[in-house]
């Protein structure tokens, strides 16, 4: 049998593989290294979210310039939060949401802007980090 090219099917040595792309890279003009920069960024940064988002069903109660309302939050993170609700709500609205935070009996009002809307509901990212409040 002739052999066959086993280049495709080895283990990559991560070390050689680094090295070739640092000298690759170390040839490029900066602004070529500043574009692929952006570009790596961007694509695997993409879908990334910032706060890692925690399950949590509390009723909220939220308005925004037209309208007084309430849902329920499906989940939460210190930069936001996804809101059960039938309204029909529009991305870039402002919104004042007051709930009970998880794990205490300390009630928030906090705002925030709609960055999703759904048939399901809306998702909202806060005005401040809930940072300390969330651990």
């Amino acid at each position: 049998m002739a052999a066959s090219n086993s280049k495709s099917t080895e283990k990559p040595n991560i070390s050689a593989l680094t090295a070739r792309i640092t000298k690759l890279i170390s040839a490029m003009p900066l602004d070529e290294r500043r574009k692929l920069l952006k570009y790596l960024e961007k694509k695997y940064m993409a879908g990334r979210r910032k706060h890692p988002r925690k399950k949590y069903f509390m009723d909220v109660n939220f308005a925004t310039p037209d309208r007084v309302s309430s849902g329920y939050i499906q989940n939460i993170s210190s930069g936001g939060l996804f809101v059960e609700t039938r309204d029909a709500l529009s991305v870039g609205q402002q919104i004042t949401l007051s709930f009970k935070l998880p794990d205490s009996e300390d009630h928030i009002k906090i705002g925030g802007e709609i960055v999703r809307a759904s048939s399901q509901g809306i998702g909202v990212k806060f005005g401040m980090s809930l940072d300390n409040s969330l651990k």
